[in-house]
């Protein structure tokens, strides 16, 4: 990534001497031990220095965590020296970068940069949406176990929810969606593939769906896991937007792009809505680095397949545990993780994993009591967490 993003002057020679000095190069946990370093530099100069935090927290007391859906693989290097690069231009807001990432957005998804809404990670998209829908009819229709962002968000904030069954695969019921679709009815939300039961909708009957279901109402697909699908890029409806269909899709660099903690996510939307929502999500503007990562790891195209096949082969042996257990669990996943009856309740088994040093979901979806959703980490985390379940469920 060019440190010019910005019409900017690039950081010159002596910042990047100090940069390599400081260790950066060797990653993230350097950059963290710079930071705790300096800190203690200002303080031992004598500046108060207790408001600031450490660089170095211990997230998960020891334990291997398993229940949010990261991606434990890290993000692309190609990300992470763009961020090096443009330490310095922090001092920058980012709108101007931020239409870099809409017009690169726009040029991927074939859509016009003025249907783009670029967000700090797609959790203000599916808020911001929520509220839209209270404002514009005030009626989701979804799925009974679906992500929550979207529904619950509505929901809290005085929205009539239809949560409707899942079908006798564990898919979204589409047929069963549509019928319960009204004249007054604001939105249907698709979370495809579903968070937390990670199927992936057969992507010729989720467009038809869309096609037929978007000239009564607003159809929200939510592709927060879709480069992570067998089938990308064929699985993705980015299409319907660009031929004009009343869709919003929505995107985040949180999972395969894995920079859940840099914030970045994006929708795409008619023109109209994008501005309206836009600009009540703008709120300063996005995550400088999020946007400069984001792009270098958009153009890292080998490192994304790569990330899809490791995911594959970690999320098998998942699979793979709870076929040897003869446990239930949602067939053919497509994301980061799986889905599993456990046959306790959730958060019994939470506190039986927890002892074993795996950290899953402590929690559940309405109608799956003894369900657990369950991440996959690194080929050492994934074992261990396999050989957890072998001690829980045996």
């Amino acid at each position: 990534m060019k440190s010019d993003i910005q019409n900017i002057p690039p950081v010159d020679s002596s910042r990047r001497k100090w940069l390599k000095a400081v260790g950066l190069g060797a990653g993230a946990t350097a950059l963290a031990a710079c930071v705790d370093s300096g800190v203690n530099e200002l303080s031992a100069a004598g500046m108060k220095t207790d408001h600031f935090p450490s660089a170095t927290p211990n997230l998960n007391d020891g334990l291997i965590r398993l229940s949010s859906n990261e991606n434990a693989f890290g993000p692309s290097a190609k990300a992470v020296e763009a961020m090096k690069g443009e330490l310095f231009n922090l001092c920058r807001y980012a709108d101007p970068t931020t239409s870099v990432l809409k017009k690169k957005i726009a040029e991927q998804e074939g859509v016009s940069e003025d249907q783009i809404v670029v967000t700090n990670g797609s959790s203000p998209i599916l808020f911001g949406y929520a509220d839209w829908i209270t404002k514009n009819g005030n009626k989701l229709v979804t799925s009974m176990a679906t992500y929550e962002g979207v529904p619950r968000g509505a929901e809290f904030m005085g929205a009539d929810v239809t949560y409707v069954p899942l079908d006798a695969n564990m898919d979204f019921d589409l047929d069963a969606i549509e019928a319960a679709v009204t004249e007054e009815t604001t939105a249907v939300y698709i979370c495809n593939p579903n968070n937390p039961v990670g199927r992936a909708l057969d992507p010729a009957k989720l467009n038809a769906f869309a096609k037929r279901v978007s000239q009564k109402t607003q159809v929200f697909i939510d592709e927060a896991y879709i480069e992570m699908s067998d089938g990308y890029p064929g699985n993705v409806q980015s299409s319907l937007a660009a031929e004009g269909y009343n869709v919003v899709i929505c995107r985040t660099f949180s999972k395969i792009h894995a920079m859940a903690g840099q914030r970045l996510g994006y929708a795409i939307m008619p023109a109209a809505q994008a501005k309206e929502i836009g600009g009540k999500l703008r709120m300063g503007g996005v995550n400088y680095l999020g946007l400069v990562a984001g792009m270098a790891s958009m153009d890292d195209h080998a490192n994304l397949n790569k990330m899809r096949d490791m995911v594959k082969v970690e999320r098998s042996k998942l699979t793979a545990a709870a076929e040897e257990l003869g446990r239930p669990y949602a067939k053919n996943p497509q994301g980061n993780f799986i889905y599993m009856d456990t046959g306790m309740p959730h958060d019994q088994f939470a506190e039986k994993m927890r002892a074993q040093g795996i950290k899953v979901v402590g929690r559940t979806w309405p109608g799956y009591d003894s369900w657990s959703r369950i991440s996959v980490g690194t080929p050492e985390e994934t074992d261990a967490c396999v050989k957890a379940l072998k001690t829980v469920l045996a």
